[in-house]
């Protein structure tokens, strides 16, 4: 089978390639153009990586890679089409169907969570990042600054920090400043997934909001300097939640500064769980 594409419908830019309307098969689907150069880079790798996490990865929760074509110029990953993110579902941009406000974070932590079983650290957890898919189920996407993590899940912070600023830890922040001695000796763990998670189920449930900003983002420089310091606005501002809201306490305990009082993925996934069990009581 080969993959054919339409150049003048884009559905969207990842870290390194361009996603097209395609067909494969004789049915749609998404196609991320990615460019061939010539040696072997830092980008290199990480396309890699890319491919080899998304080859590896099967989930409900997770992007499906369906097949990977090539020519002299490129590689296509031929992946499942959808209809639009998160973010455009923040945005109003998407007014289709959704799952359940809280079965819509289950799907996001189980996805998440098989990828970290399966040991690798996402790295840009984010709301474009997140994709609805043609049963309106949702799915983790773009895996451009994946890597293999350690049995333990840890990982060397040796490259700096990646993904989308205001979605990054204090870690992944504090690393940005350090020379590249000190980089070498820094390590983090799958927590700064849980952490961007928490700040997109933030933004998810009230349509725009951040933990770390009073109503939307407006400054993003100062959005940083509140995470870095631990400053939250969870129940504040326009965007914010109520403190006897369900997630309020999970929220707050996902995007703790410190990275070992963060609550891990089981925590969040029973939390959600009971609640909506409790509402199927109600």
């Amino acid at each position: 089978m080969v993959v054919e594409f339409d150049r003048n419908v884009v559905l969207g830019n990842g870290v390194d390639g361009t996603v097209f309307l395609g067909t494969f098969g004789g049915e749609k689907v998404a196609v991320k153009r990615i460019q061939i150069r010539v040696g072997h880079d830092v980008d290199d790798v990480r396309r890699s990586r890319e491919e080899a996490a998304m080859k590896q990865l099967e989930h409900p929760n997770v992007l499906k890679l369906i097949e990977v074509e090539k020519d002299l110029d490129f590689k296509y990953l031929i992946l499942e089409l959808c209809l639009g993110t998160v973010s455009d579902y923040i945005k109003g941009k998407y007014t289709g169907p959704m799952p359940s406000e809280i079965d819509g974070m289950i799907q996001m932590a189980s996805g998440l969570q098989y990828i970290h079983s399966q040991q690798f650290v996402h790295r840009d957890i984010k709301p474009a990042n997140v994709l609805i898919s043609k049963s309106h189920v949702l799915k983790i996407s773009d895996f451009g600054f994946c890597r293999p993590v350690t049995a333990s899940g840890s990982f060397s912070m040796s490259s700096g920090p990646k993904g989308t600023k205001i979605y990054n830890s204090p870690e992944f922040h504090d690393s940005e400043y350090k020379s590249q001695e000190e980089k070498e000796k820094m390590r983090a763990n799958v927590s700064t997934d849980v952490f961007s998670l928490g700040c997109l189920f933030h933004s998810y449930i009230t349509k725009g909001g951040h933990p770390f900003a009073k109503g939307k983002v407006t400054n993003e420089g100062e959005t940083i300097d509140n995470i870095q310091n631990g400053k939250k606005f969870l129940g504040n501002g326009e965007s914010g939640l109520s403190n006897d809201h369900y997630a309020f306490s999970m929220i707050d305990g996902m995007t703790e500064k410190i990275a070992t009082d963060r609550w891990k993925l089981e925590q969040v996934l029973k939390t959600l769980n009971n609640q909506k069990l409790k509402l199927s009581q109600e």
